[in-house]
């Protein structure tokens, strides 16, 4: 048997048969032992909607777990998936879901576009 192995995870999400929400899922697979901590996270609050399903055996002795989180759509953003395990040390997984975006880096992705926009009509109109 295995002395540790590190969990892989994933995230994946869906919408619900209720309108505007999401199903968030953090899926942490491979690891042993079995103890594991999984939470859904907004900053550094731990998400209390969190459901955890049993952890299911995998054929080679690793296990694998689920973490849900039900939210509205537009709540999604900044929320993140933390796994501990003792396999980790003191290096947590974190997956984020959706990171929001500053204002800085709208502006940013607006700004450039328009400065090359005009920097080749500029050019173009040169040339002819």
């Amino acid at each position: 048997m295995f002395s540790v192995v590190k969990p892989e995870a994933w995230l994946s999400g869906h919408s619900t048969l209720k309108s505007g929400r999401l199903l968030l899922v953090c899926h942490v697979s491979g690891f042993y032992p079995k103890p594991v901590w999984v939470m859904w996270m907004r900053d550094e609050q731990e998400q209390l909607g969190t459901k955890h399903e049993d952890p299911f055996p995998h054929a080679d002795g690793t296990w694998y777990l689920r973490a849900n989180l039900d939210v509205a759509a537009e709540d999604a953003a900044g929320l993140s998936c933390r796994v501990r395990h003792s396999s980790l040390g003191d290096q947590d997984i974190i997956l984020y879901w959706g990171r929001r975006l500053s204002a800085s880096l709208i502006s940013l992705a607006v700004i450039v576009p328009l400065i090359l926009l005009i920097v080749l009509m500029l050019l173009f109109k040169k040339r002819w």
